[in-house]
């Protein structure tokens, strides 16, 4: 029930008070039982307005907790924020030799670093999509798409004094044939579902495997 109604009852409940006190000084009367009798039945109905509108913000604040409250603030407020701005690749960003025991690469080490609007590290939630392709190759040249979703980024993420980044490991899912490789990184943020991406050409160590291919 909207609060104006409420107000407006309550209003209404207090006047009728007035009277049944005026009326109450002569002593007890049918007018006064029918204005005694007014009173009880607004204080009961301000009473249920008073729950009702009580219970509707709960419901409310429910709502707002499971979906989020992102669709409900105005741009003029979300830019009042940290947001991210950009992302950018770490500068260790590269080959990833997963297993000492062999020799090359066994993937890609992704070093993700949000940024926000004053150019500074973010810790930003979000998602992110890892595409890797060997563009020396005259087919077939997407090696591997990884994706990581918020809970497993949550994961990912280094922050200590020197670094602060996510880290993203990329198993091969085709083996290069050639050494220069491109990535693109797309990263989802969570407080405004904006899409950021940037691409990099990387140098990776090949496994002897594919060098004799």
């Amino acid at each position: 029930m909207p609060k104006r109604q409420v107000q407006l009852a309550g209003r209404l409940l207090l006047a009728l008070s007035c009277c049944l006190a005026i009326a109450g000084c002569g002593g007890p009367n049918s007018a006064n039982v029918a204005l005694r009798r007014e009173n009880q039945k607004l204080a009961d109905q301000v009473k249920q307005l008073n729950l009702q509108h009580d219970g509707d913000q709960r419901v409310i604040a429910g709502l707002r907790e499971r979906q989020g409250s992102i669709l409900t603030l105005p741009t003029t407020r979300l830019a009042q924020l940290y947001t991210t701005h950009s992302i950018e690749f770490g500068r260790l960003t590269g080959g990833a030799n997963l297993d000492p025991a062999k020799p090359g690469d066994e993937g890609l080490l992704i070093y993700a670093v949000p940024y926000d609007q004053d150019g500074q590290v973010l810790k930003a939630a979000g998602s992110f999509d890892i595409e890797a392709f060997d563009l020396a190759e005259p087919a077939n040249q997407t090696i591997g798409k990884w994706h990581f979703g918020l809970n497993e980024s949550k994961a990912a993420w280094n922050g200590t004094v020197l670094t602060y980044w996510y880290v993203l490991t990329c198993p091969w899912q085709t083996i290069p044939r050639h050494p220069d490789i491109t990535i693109r990184m797309t990263f989802v943020d969570e407080l405004t579902q904006t899409q950021f991406s940037a691409q990099r050409v990387i140098h990776v160590n090949l496994p002897p495997a594919a060098k004799q291919r």
